[in-house]
């Protein structure tokens, strides 16, 4: 089912909650690779937003993947401006993105993350 960078991509489109690269049997190791298939992934990208002006949904759909790539290669800046621009465009997934890019934001679902374990979790009996 695709390159191991394509089903990490994948990964993040169907399951943004989770971190990057967490998918089994991908090999860190193949970087030579990655690179040539994040380089031509950003080329496309690139010449659809080129060809859409901008504008519409390969344009925003374009934008979604940059940003997907950008996070991917630890370019947060980059990351929330793509996403800003396909939030702009309509896109519900590019709002959540953004909001999972919010440190706070990001600190406030940790921290109710753990209190729902708290709860979950049987109390002592003592």
């Amino acid at each position: 089912m695709g390159t191991p960078n394509d089903q990490a991509v994948l990964q993040a489109i169907f399951n943004p909650d989770t971190p990057f690269g967490d998918i089994v049997g991908l090999d860190l190791g193949e970087e030579a690779e990655k690179e040539e298939r994040e380089e031509g992934a950003l080329e496309d990208l690139e010449r659809a937003v080129e060809l859409s002006g901008g504008r519409g949904r390969a344009a925003r759909q374009s934008f979604v993947q940059r940003g997907l790539l950008a996070r991917l290669q630890g370019r947060d800046d980059d990351a929330r401006r793509d996403f800003e621009r396909a939030a702009r465009l309509g896109s519900p997934f590019a709002r959540r993105q953004l909001v999972l890019l919010n440190p706070y934001a990001a600190l406030c679902n940790r921290m109710l993350a753990d209190m729902m374990g708290q709860l979950r979790r049987p109390r002592d009996s003592r």
